[in-house]
């Protein structure tokens, strides 16, 4: 029985996904079994967290089957899961999984055959037998995971303790996971060096608790929501957020805080809130850049001020009973 494990997420996804396992795992005949990650035959890792990163690259120098989990939309070639996971897609996925299986165990006999003398082979029927074998080519690895950024440790539960950032040009950025609030530089345009480019792991320093009680003592505390929206803003360089297209209808629930440093934002805000508009909608509405509307729409959707509509497809079942109802009730 093949191993299985869940890791780089956080404890309670990992446990919903434990119960999402057992179901999808007695549809295939109990075939696994969970494992911790070291003796796993199978690890299914987040690659959307900055430990999942980790996991991930460690665990592809070895021999297990890694299979990345994320929210992300990417189509490259190889086994993934994606995020949110269902229990017929982590199901579909064993099924694959098994049925990969008796590949990998059947090649080392078949090298042993192939390694054997073959004079005695009529070359006619070697012939035969080349040509009869089917041409099985091994999937191409899942990409990579991308390099993290200064948005993946403001997630909820990235960091568990305060850390300070410093990059060149710019005052050093102290996050505080705990109280979820930054100390730096009062304007968000100082804090643009680091919303731009990668941000490895190297660069956050550990803040102890004399050095974090004097960051705090010398106030000017922000909450990190503005430091995500900021990110949001400036990280997607004029691409629309993963998960979202251009066709799709956008709208602010609210009105946001216009940062003072960004007045061109008014005049997209006042137009969203006039109710739902595609990209170029709102872009030719409030006569501003695309590329301006894409970054503000990511910003604000980081902070929940923004929505898309999206009017959900009724299910065939319902449907149908909704027609019959109405049959009846027209009877009547």
């Amino acid at each position: 029985m093949r191993g299985w494990c869940f890791t780089g997420m956080e404890p309670d996804e990992r446990d919903g996904l434990h119960v999402l396992f057992d179901a999808a795992n007695a549809s295939t005949g109990r075939a696994f079994q969970l494992r911790d990650e070291r003796s796993a035959d199978v690890l299914v890792v987040d690659i959307d967290s900055i430990y999942g990163q980790m996991t991930w690259l460690r665990a592809r120098q070895g021999e297990q089957t890694v299979i990345p989990l994320t929210a992300g939309s990417r189509s490259e070639p190889g086994l993934r899961l994606a995020r949110p996971v269902s229990a017929d897609a982590l199901c579909e996925l064993m099924r694959t999984v098994q049925a990969a299986a008796p590949l990998a165990e059947s090649s080392a006999p078949a090298k042993a055959v192939a390694a054997a003398p073959t004079a005695a082979i009529p070359q006619q029927a070697a012939t035969v037998a080349s040509a009869a074998a089917p041409a099985t080519a091994a999937p191409a690895p899942p990409p990579p995971p991308r390099a993290p950024r200064l948005g993946d440790y403001l997630v909820p539960g990235a960091l568990q303790q305060p850390v300070c950032i410093t990059r060149s040009g710019a005052e050093p950025l102290v996050l505080d996971p705990e109280t979820r609030v930054y100390f730096g530089p009062s304007s968000l345009k100082a804090l643009l060096p680091f919303c731009q480019g990668d941000m490895p792991a190297h660069e956050l320093r550990t803040v102890d608790a004399a050095a974090f009680a004097e960051v705090v003592k010398k106030g000017g505390a922000q909450p990190m929501a503005r430091l995500r929206w900021l990110f949001a803003l400036v990280g997607g360089e004029g691409t629309l957020a993963e998960g979202y297209s251009l066709d799709e209808r956008f709208s602010l629930s609210k009105w946001p805080q216009i940062e003072r440093e960004f007045p061109k934002h008014f005049r997209i805000a006042t137009t969203m809130m006039k109710g739902p508009a595609t990209i170029a909608e709102i872009a030719e509405l409030s006569t501003a850049p695309v590329s301006e509307v894409i970054d503000f729409v990511n910003a604000n959707l980081a902070s929940g001020f923004a929505h898309v509509e999206r009017v959900p497809e009724p299910e065939p079942e319902q449907v149908a009973k909704t027609g019959l109802f109405d049959r009846l009730r027209g009877k009547r």
